[in-house]
């Protein structure tokens, strides 16, 4: 009997570790959207206006959101792994080990995936602001794109820190 359950817990474990790599490579995906659509939207707004420009920090918040539910639930799945599949005696042992040397992945309290992904995130907002900026012509949709790309901005923001305090949970 303890044999067939070590057995299910270890293919659970792969299971579940094999979900982790499949969020991992979900998440350079979404990196590599952001920056395809933040050079086409940046580019073609360059000749078209700030409406163009305008519009990428709205659509990186929202890339930036689902990045954010897709990290959570691997989160939740480490943690799963760690508290109950890395029993003692159970030969596993990553999550656990992984928990413990999390400060080293860290530069000023932020873990460095978050880090890393936000700051691609924020600072290509800022470059679509900064860009929208110059060409703006003060037009009633320019103002409501420029006043919505702030708010998003802000939002990533939050987020950020919402993503660094799970981080550290």
């Amino acid at each position: 009997m303890e044999t067939n359950a070590s057995a299910n817990a270890e293919m659970e474990y792969a299971s579940l570790r094999e979900e982790v790599l499949k969020r991992i490579e979900s998440r350079q995906q979404t990196i590599s959207v952001a920056l395809t659509l933040a050079g086409a939207f940046l580019g073609l707004g360059w000749n078209s206006g700030a409406v163009v420009i305008l519009i990428y920090p709205l659509i990186a918040l929202m890339l930036a959101v689902g990045w954010a539910q897709n990290e959570v639930f691997v989160m939740q799945i480490n943690a799963y792994i760690r508290d109950h599949l890395e029993r003692e005696g159970s030969g596993l042992g990553w999550q656990r080990f992984n928990q413990q040397n999390k400060g080293e992945l860290r530069i000023f309290g932020w873990p460095l995936e978050v880090l890393a992904i936000g700051g691609i995130f924020i600072l290509s907002q800022f470059m679509a602001i900064g860009l929208g900026g110059l060409r703006f012509g003060g037009s009633l949709p320019e103002w409501l794109l420029l006043i919505l790309a702030i708010a998003a901005v802000a939002a990533m923001v939050m987020l950020l820190g919402y993503m660094r305090r799970k981080a550290s949970v």
